[in-house]
């Protein structure tokens, strides 16, 4: 991939990223939550945060 594509591709696929990680985690349960660490309530401030949030 040249480095003009992959510079345009990497925000997009880190986006992509984020987004289905988000979506994930919103739908485990809190059991699931638990055993990775997490509330309820963190799992929903991960699941909100924007596009920018890192």
């Amino acid at each position: 991939m040249s480095r003009l594509a992959h510079r345009f591709w990497a925000p997009f696929a880190l986006w992509i990223e984020k987004r289905e990680s988000r979506w994930t985690l919103r739908d485990l349960t809190d059991d699931q939550l638990c055993d990775i660490g997490l509330t309820r309530s963190e799992a929903k401030t991960e699941v909100s945060k924007s596009f920018f949030w890192d």
